[in-house]
């Protein structure tokens, strides 16, 4: 059987991927010794443009339906911790207010940490880019019919649905394509993604997940180390880079 469209494209991502991070590993030492300013805005951008291919790469294949789901017993509420912790300085960089509550200190339940981290991260990317500069963007976790529920809102525009088939397109007042790739991870999960305008304005995007409780056997994986599915770079620079400033992405930032 020959390759499909989609393994094609994500071969080609990986070859431009693998162009630009051989180039940005020979100039970094040299820029990093001898450069000046302006050579270093230039390797920001590159680092960028290199994150920004990683970022289309990973939702790729999050969006593929036979793509590898490993569900591990997983402090739930725990990752949204640490995501929330991960975003407030990122928030504060593109100047919005960021704030983030969780009603469970723990939640342990049957997940693929990796494929969550990258719904919960495309969430607030879609949420801080609707709100822009002076915004706001809140996260909330909490177990509510014995489902755990995240949900992010922001004071942006709101949405308008593109069409029946798909309203996750971005469209003028629609939605970013990361979100495609959060409501398949929800699918993954047994759960939804559930999106709806808010009555002070924005939108909300509620994840809901049912909690399926590890048995003993399932409780040994979490002595399993587990794989780096991101080779080494940070999952919120990679998510956030359509929207964080050039700055982020200078050398001593991303090592």
């Amino acid at each position: 059987m020959g390759e499909s469209n989609q393994e094609k494209l994500l071969d080609e991502v990986r070859n431009r991927v693998s162009d630009i991070l051989a180039a940005v590993q020979l100039l970094t030492p040299l820029v990093q010794e001898k450069g000046g300013q302006e050579d270093r805005k230039y390797l920001a951008a590159m680092n960028k443009s290199l994150y920004r291919l990683m970022r289309a790469m990973r939702h790729i294949e999050a969006y593929d339906e036979e793509s590898i789901f490993q569900p591990q017993p997983l402090d739930l509420a725990g990752l949204c911790r640490d995501v929330g912790r991960q975003m407030e300085p990122m928030a504060e960089r593109l100047g919005i207010e960021f704030d983030w509550r969780l009603e469970d200190s723990s939640v342990i339940g049957m997940a693929d940490d990796h494929l969550l981290e990258l719904a919960l991260l495309n969430m607030l990317t879609n949420a801080l880019e609707a709100a822009g500069k002076g915004g706001r963007v809140t996260l909330h976790g909490e177990v509510k019919d014995g489902r755990w529920r995240v949900s992010v809102g922001d004071d942006g525009p709101g949405f308008t649905p593109v069409g029946e088939e798909n309203p996750l397109l971005k469209q003028p007042g629609g939605l970013g394509l990361g979100l495609v790739a959060a409501r398949q991870a929800a699918f993954r999960h047994g759960g939804v993604l559930m999106l709806e305008n808010s009555r002070e304005g924005g939108l909300r995007a509620v994840l809901s997940l049912p909690i399926q409780k590890p048995d003993k056997a399932d409780l040994l994986l979490t002595q399993q180390p587990k794989a780096d599915l991101w080779g080494g770079f940070s999952p919120v620079l990679v998510e956030l880079s359509p929207i964080l400033p050039l700055e982020s992405y200078f050398p001593e930032d991303v090592d």
